[in-house]
């Protein structure tokens, strides 16, 4: 997990970067996280990253994959996680993960009805 959050790290990936972190109370509301290490199979790490992130409850909005890199969008609650990733064509050891975590907007309350 990136920072003890909801937010699966890639297996066996390092950690190589983390910007603008936003936590609070626990949560991991904003950020962006680098990883490097191996993608040897683009639709194996795919399903494993879906399903890890599904394990945590996450929905995924987005899955775009082609032979060599993927996008992928989950949401929960008022946050979205894009995960966007590179598999190393010449060394796959050399792969690339970028995980952001965004705020997303707060659905706004129903209005209220006065009563007469």
């Amino acid at each position: 997990m990136i920072l003890e959050s909801d937010i699966p790290a890639p297996p066996e990936m390092e950690s190589r970067h983390s910007s603008n972190i936003d936590q609070r109370s626990g949560t991991l509301d904003g950020g962006k996280f680098t990883f490097r290490g191996p993608i040897d199979d683009v639709v194996h790490f795919t399903n494993e990253m879906v399903s890890l992130f599904k394990a945590q409850e996450w929905t995924v909005v987005k899955r775009v994959v082609n032979p060599t890199a993927g996008d992928l969008v989950f949401h929960k609650g008022n946050r979205d996680v894009e995960v966007n990733f590179r598999a190393g064509q010449l060394n796959p050891s050399m792969s690339e993960v970028t995980i952001i975590v965004r705020q997303t907007a707060t659905p706004a309350p129903p209005p209220t009805v006065p009563s007469a």
